[in-house]
């Protein structure tokens, strides 16, 4: 049985998840959010990010080993209440009625976190990581900071405030940034979780990931890859 985790950082539109999905079979193919809202300097209109959202969409449909997360861009689509308290930047207006629907069709497709063990290691996935301090802050609200907990927070309207919060080191007000907006920088000066290793994307990195020894960042416009029996989080290149 392939065990095998491919993980897909922030699509925004990009295409680099195909070639992957389409040379090799996977156990898991992860993908870590932020599938709309393209970088203007990457040349993807925001119609063209829309047409390749609906080929996830379909692609995980169509296979039973597929995780979709949600990042900040996602959320400000899904929840009106997370777009009232923390819209993301190249939030399209023009679109937004029509990747509401699409989101509200598909609810059942989304979540926040995911979590799995692989070669003795347990791993959490959401978009932006999970750092201590914003923990401390909503620990009434996220009891246990593990996937099941962490995904609940979609049903309440609490649990949607303590994902709109944005830090300082963002813009925003708060002093740490939740699961969907939280920045690299935090999460290299949190605690961690004991005995969990978190692999997220959002804060984008020009080529080289951040890899240590209690996360992994990847947010660098490729797929990365968790393999049965080898140690360590690595790119996915094909000759």
């Amino acid at each position: 049985m392939n065990n095998d985790i491919l993980i897909i950082p922030d699509v925004h539109g990009r295409t680099f998840w195909k070639d992957a999905v389409s040379r090799e079979a996977f156990g898991t193919v992860i993908f870590l959010g932020d599938y709309v809202d393209p970088y203007p300097r990457d040349g993807i209109s925001n119609e063209q990010a829309l047409g390749n959202f609906f080929e996830i969409i379909d692609y995980g449909k169509t296979q039973d080993n597929v995780v979709m997360l949600l990042g900040n861009h996602d959320m400000h689509y899904y929840s009106e209440l997370f777009a009232k308290s923390g819209m993301s930047s190249r939030y399209w207006q023009d679109g937004s009625i029509l990747l509401k629907e699409i989101f509200a069709r598909n609810k059942s497709l989304f979540s926040l976190a995911y979590e799995t063990t692989l070669n003795d290691h347990h791993y959490l996935f959401t978009h932006a990581g999970v750092n201590g301090a914003w923990l401390e802050a909503n620990h009434e609200i996220v009891s246990v900071p593990d996937a099941q907990h962490l995904n609940q927070l979609l049903d309440s309207g609490e649990g949607t405030m303590a994902l709109a919060q944005v830090s300082k080191m963002r813009g925003g007000f708060f002093n740490a940034g939740s699961i969907v907006w939280g920045d690299v920088r935090e999460m290299l000066v949190s605690n961690g979780l004991p005995e969990v290793y978190q692999i997220f994307g959002h804060s984008q990195q020009r080529e080289t990931p951040i890899i240590n020894k209690k996360m992994a960042c990847i947010d660098v416009r490729r797929p990365f890859v968790l393999r049965q029996g080898q140690p360590g989080i690595e790119p996915v290149e094909y000759a």
